[in-house]
């Protein structure tokens, strides 16, 4: 009897564990759908990796990284990181002041005032040097900031890491918000030697 009870439930853990298997699979491919039909939209390449999916990209130049995970307190999260050369050296940390890494921003350097006080209003921006900082954050910075839901901006000496809690896939308009963030960065970089 013991023989058979244990048959029974063997054979019934290999079927939960077949259709969680099967499940995973038809998420799997859901996901290699949707990111594939959003990078073959924006002419980005997708990349896939451990079970997860990201696109490359350029913006004017700037080559990014997009891609989703994890953020604080159990939220899923839109990642955009690229690297700008000949960026100033600069550190700076802007975010909305609900974003959910608000409470576990560095904040480095200096709280800095933009000069728009709708904006300082909803963002805190903190950099070093100050100085540099304040010509960065200027009005189209700013424009693209706030078209991204709760957004959280780095930019550490060119390595600039964007993030904004969203759990589907990106829209287009948080996509293009997010390209105008970068080009808004890009366009204080040092111009290329001849």
């Amino acid at each position: 009897m013991a023989l058979v009870l244990n048959a029974i439930l063997a054979a019934l853990a290999g079927f939960l564990l077949g259709n969680l298997w099967y499940r995973h699979r038809r998420a799997l491919d859901r996901d290699r759908a949707r990111w594939s039909g959003l990078a073959e939209r924006r002419g980005w390449h997708l990349v896939e990796r451990a079970g997860g999916f990201a696109v490359i990209g350029n913006a004017d130049q700037v080559a990014f990284h997009l891609s989703q995970g994890a953020l604080a307190h159990g939220d899923l999260g839109v990642f955009l990181e690229a690297r700008i050369d000949r960026s100033p050296w600069v550190v700076i940390e802007a975010f909305a002041l609900s974003s959910p890494i608000a409470f576990t921003a560095r904040r480095p350097g200096d709280r800095i005032r933009s000069g728009d006080d709708s904006f300082d209003a909803r963002f805190a921006t903190y950099a070093s040097p100050a100085r540099r900082a304040a010509a960065l954050c200027d009005a189209p910075l700013r424009a693209a900031l706030e078209g991204l839901p709760r957004p959280y901006l780095m930019v550490q000496n060119g390595i600039v890491v964007l993030i904004w809690p969203w759990d589907k896939l990106p829209t287009d308009a948080q996509l293009d918000a997010a390209l105008a963030v970068l080009r808004a960065l890009a366009a204080h970089a040092a111009p290329a030697a001849s």
